[in-house]
């Protein structure tokens, strides 16, 4: 494989300058200020929209993409394999062990009266890194691998992980910060997961898939079917 393959240049350069321009951002503003000022702007459309899209970032979904690379090409669903483990023992070794106990909005701003978004449950602990983040930005960088020829289907994917992200601050699960580092994690795993399967699994027979591609010779295009 080129090294250039599933680079994923478009998606790439736009995350990273929006992380570099909300990292400054973050860097001057006391922690819990944007939380609130955006939590003060709720309304029953973004309370729906946000409520749902945030369930795309749960780590169940993953399955369906894997399985479904599994007819497309195998190297694709071995690279999103490989990044979701990777992801998954990042945010657990994160959450569990090197930031265990870090408070989320609920807890870190419970002297604060906020809205509460109908029907969502609010996590007090464990805030750092946010695992749906991670999720939804390792996903959509896979794709936009997978896409790396394509401009728009790049900025697609990282609009809705970018969308996921924000449903996590808008929900007041997750403090700005997090979310950061959750999608640096997420797109960290996903070429961390380029690297392994472009040293180890570039062969000829990762390139299939579950899905049969029959060959056909033009010259035998022409000629016609032999009757029974």
């Amino acid at each position: 494989m080129r090294k250039k393959k599933y680079s994923a240049p478009v998606f790439a350069y736009l995350y990273f300058q929006i992380l570099i321009v909300l990292l400054v951002l973050l860097l001057r503003t006391e922690k819990g200020t944007l939380e609130l000022w955006i939590n003060s702007y709720h309304n029953v459309p973004s309370d729906i929209f946000f409520k749902n899209i945030t369930h795309l970032g749960d780590g169940i979904i993953l399955i369906a993409p894997i399985l479904v690379l599994l007819f497309v090409r195998y190297s694709y669903t071995i690279l999103l394999t490989w990044a979701t483990l990777i992801h998954m023992l990042v945010v657990v070794l994160c959450k569990r062990i090197l930031f265990h106990g870090i408070p989320r909005p609920a807890e870190y701003l419970a002297d604060i009266p906020f809205y509460t978004v109908p029907g969502v449950s609010l996590h007090h602990w464990n805030s750092f890194p946010s695992g749906h983040t991670a999720s939804a930005f390792m996903l959509a960088c896979i794709l936009s691998m997978i896409f790396s020829k394509k401009v728009w289907p790049q900025i697609i994917f990282l609009l809705t992980a970018i969308l996921i992200g924000f449903s996590r601050v808008y929900l007041m699960q997750h403090f700005f910060m997090d979310v950061l580092a959750g999608s640096l994690a997420g797109v960290w795993s996903a070429f961390a997961a380029r690297w392994i399967t472009l040293s180890f699994f570039s062969s000829k027979k990762y390139r299939r898939s579950l899905y049969p591609k029959r060959k056909v010779i033009l010259q035998d295009l022409g000629q016609p079917q032999a009757s029974a």
